[in-house]
């Protein structure tokens, strides 16, 4: 009997050498999800065992690890709302809202 051929051939990945590589590209930088410009800041997230890889730090969702591009490191200034409202620094003005919001009474 044959062995079955792979629908999705891949390679192994060492997981310690990953998160390693992923450290060193965003260590110091914010990220950019995809092909949207707005820069997150960086947080670090348990992956498996000890290890962690960077993901958003106002926790807007993706999908994926990093590998395929879905992130990548961006050294301009943090211009998401929800991240520089987390870290206590002003909304950037650049960045405008989806809709106004009623004025409190």
């Amino acid at each position: 009997m044959s062995e079955p051929i792979p629908l999705f051939p891949g390679t192994r990945v060492d997981p310690a050498r990953f998160a390693d590589a992923q450290h060193r590209r965003f260590t110091g930088m914010r990220l950019r999800i995809g092909r949207s410009g707005i820069a997150h800041r960086v947080a670090w997230v348990p992956w498996l065992d000890e290890l962690t890889l960077p993901a958003p730090a106002c926790h807007q969702g993706w999908s994926g690890l990093g590998a395929a591009g879905e992130i990548t490191p961006a050294d301009g200034p943090v211009t998401c709302r929800k991240c520089l409202r987390l870290g206590g620094e002003p909304d950037d003005p650049a960045q405008h809202p989806l809709f106004a919001l009623p004025e409190p009474h």
